[in-house]
């Protein structure tokens, strides 16, 4: 149903261009609605453009409500804990231990950090092979930004006139559009961007890998218009030997667009390589070349993440402080805070009651009402019915007088005398008659004994010779107990004028 439908803006800024995407989520489905682009007003400001953002918006027609921000300057990290006790940590508490143990990766203190945080699932082994024995440590998957760069995009936003829910890294956002079509397979992406690019192997719902890898886009243009790369090329060809069988490589980013670049890497598959295939579900600002929409990959997969779940939101990165340590902060209001939530649920409920009562007795007095309404009509209904069926007895018996006294009667009676006389008379001596019905005006039933087959098939020639037979039908012919042959016929005939 519409009423429960999600839909949200992403947005992202690489290279000269700001991109933009308008998500939505429809009960289990995710649809990318429109995407679309503009040049950055200020190469230099690696913030989103307030109106930039609009400009976006409008274009899509999507003005305000939430959204997701998509940026390098938030980094993606992977930290090694000890897995007995992370397992013994709620959400909040791994978020606050993970926060002082970042600085080391980013450069971002644990009072200036702002962080998402996910337990990384253990993978299931494949088929028939022994599943790993569990290890002491368990990797946590981490987002990490400045409290006052978050601050300062999140006001953009605001201003915009959209309220920001969360920023991701783009290394977390690549891959996401693979997951709104099931596969079984597991796939490989890789997302060739202008300063570098990243690569995912998908199982199932979950990144088995994920790997930043030092190729751009010029690079490779580079390497195959005359100044060619050995390291360049060695790190492709390993990166394509991780491919899993038998689907081709998967290629988004700015690189999908160039054929250059998609012939050169799929040259260097064994299945082969093409672009992601993202398609625009409302299509407001016009569709182009599928393989040119491959750059959209990352901003509308941090659409689709923020929509896919609330555990693959944990990723994001906010400044919402979690609801435990906030009611700690808080712990000398709790009693006030629990009495005030005590009357307003109970003042709430008494409200409810008056309500419910009002409205029952509503109901009571309308289908009451109906009730009688309905009573009434029954009672016409049955009065028509007889009355119908007075006069249908009524017209029978008339039409009975009427055929009576025109001679219809006589008629009837003069075809019986005639059938029965004519059928005296075709009777064969070897014939004996036992039953005969008269199914209805024109319609009967003959049954009786014969001493030879002949008998039978003459008794029946000679009754369909006379004028009023229309049919003779042998309905069964079969041999009697004490001999000879039991027979039965259905005898049709019609009015004839003397």
């Amino acid at each position: 149903m519409k009423m429960f439908d999600r839909k949200l803006l992403a947005v992202e800024v690489a290279g000269r261009h700001i991109r933009a995407a308008v998500v939505t989520k429809k009960g289990k489905g995710l649809e990318i609605l429109d995407f679309s682009q503009v040049d950055r007003p200020d190469p230099e400001d690696d913030l989103p453009a307030i109106e930039a953002i609009k400009t976006l918006a409008t274009r899509m027609d999507y003005t305000s409500g939430p959204a997701v921000y998509v940026t390098s300057l938030a980094r993606a990290v992977e930290i090694s804990m000890n897995r007995k006790k992370v397992s013994k940590m709620k959400h909040y508490q791994l978020m606050e231990a993970v926060k002082w143990e970042v600085e080391p990766y980013t450069g971002v203190t644990g009072m200036q950090a702002l962080i998402g945080a996910k337990k990384e699932d253990k993978a299931a082994a494949d088929p028939g092979m022994v599943p790993e024995p569990d290890e002491t440590d368990i990797t946590v998957n981490v987002s990490v930004l400045e409290r006052n760069i978050y601050r300062a995009i999140k006001e953009r936003f605001k201003v915009a006139g959209f309220k920001l829910a969360r920023i991701y890294p783009p290394e977390v956002c690549f891959y996401m559009p693979v997951f709104i079509e099931e596969f079984e397979a597991p796939r490989a992406i890789l997302d060739i961007g202008q300063d570098y690019s990243n690569f995912a192997i998908l199982k199932g719902e979950r990144p088995a890998l994920i790997n930043t890898l030092p190729v751009s886009m010029e690079a490779i243009i580079d390497h195959l218009t005359g100044n060619p790369s050995g390291e360049l090329e060695s790190t492709l060809k390993f990166t394509a030997r991780q491919v899993p069988e038998p689907m081709p490589l998967i290629i988004s980013g700015p690189g999908a667009g160039d054929r250059r670049i998609v012939d050169y890497i799929s040259s260097l598959c064994a299945n082969g390589a093409e672009p992601i295939a993202l398609k625009k579900a409302a299509g407001l600002t016009g569709a182009g070349d599928d393989s040119l929409n491959a750059v959209y990959a990352t901003v509308a997969g941090a659409g689709i993440r923020e929509l896919k779940s609330k555990k693959e939101r944990l990723t994001g990165i906010n400044d919402v402080e979690p609801l435990v340590p906030r009611l700690k902060k808080s712990a000398y209001l709790m009693p006030l805070i629990v009495t005030v939530l005590l009357i307003t649920f109970l003042f709430g409920h008494f409200q409810y009651m008056r309500w419910q009562e009002s409205s029952f007795k509503s109901r009571i007095t309308r289908l009451s009402a109906e009730l009688q309404e309905k009573k009434a009509r029954n009672a016409k209904y049955d009065e028509a019915k007889k009355e119908l069926e007075d006069l249908k007895k009524e017209i029978d018996f008339t039409k009975n007088k009427i055929a009576f006294i025109t001679g219809r009667a006589d008629e009837d009676i003069v075809q019986v005398i005639n059938f029965f006389r004519d059928l005296a008379g075709s009777i064969p001596e070897t014939v004996i008659l036992e039953k005969l019905i008269q199914k209805d005006t024109l319609e009967y039933e003959l049954a009786g004994l014969s001493f030879d087959l002949s008998s039978v098939g003459g008794f029946a020639t000679r009754m369909q010779k006379k004028r009023w037979c229309e049919s003779v039908v042998i309905k069964s012919l079969k041999k009697a107990d004490k001999g000879g042959l039991q027979f039965e016929f259905l005898v049709k005939t019609r009015m004839v004028s003397e």
